[in-house]
């Protein structure tokens, strides 16, 4: 079965409606689960979703509704501490893509669904976009 994870970036494309890519993201999240697709998330990917939410609508219950959102709908990845040394010992361009990388490798994910060319390019799960995985076999 097809499974997907989604990191920071794609999060916050689908909770913003404004953002280009979010007609992409929002369709392929329709897709997953109208299929029965896993779709993960970090549930530290959820800090950064907050606070661009916060700057973009400069409203706590907005923000925190976006969260909710992503809360209800995807599995949510807890960090445990293998996660945390496999993204300091990774070869990812900053922490948080070493963490998604672990994560994505240990669940053994179809995809890392992100926008972010630099990273997840020596992982063995690759990386797409949502525009990418609708239009590719991955789904």
């Amino acid at each position: 079965m097809k499974s997907f994870l989604f990191d920071a970036n794609a999060l916050i494309y689908w909770v913003n409606e404004g953002a280009e890519p979010h007609g992409d993201v929002s369709a392929l999240i329709r897709k997953a689960v109208s299929e029965n697709m896993p779709v993960f998330a970090l549930a530290s990917s959820l800090n950064d979703v907050y606070y661009a939410m916060r700057r973009h609508y400069s409203s706590e219950a907005a923000a925190r509704e976006s969260v909710r959102d992503i809360a209800e709908l995807f599995d949510l990845v807890d960090l445990a501490g293998p996660f945390v040394f496999e993204a300091l010992d990774s070869d990812e361009p900053d922490y948080e893509d070493g963490l998604i990388r672990a994560a994505a490798e240990a669940l053994q994910v179809s995809a890392i669904v992100s926008y972010d060319k630099k990273a997840f390019q020596r992982s063995v799960v690759p990386r797409i976009t949502a525009a990418e995985a609708l239009t590719k076999t991955i789904v």
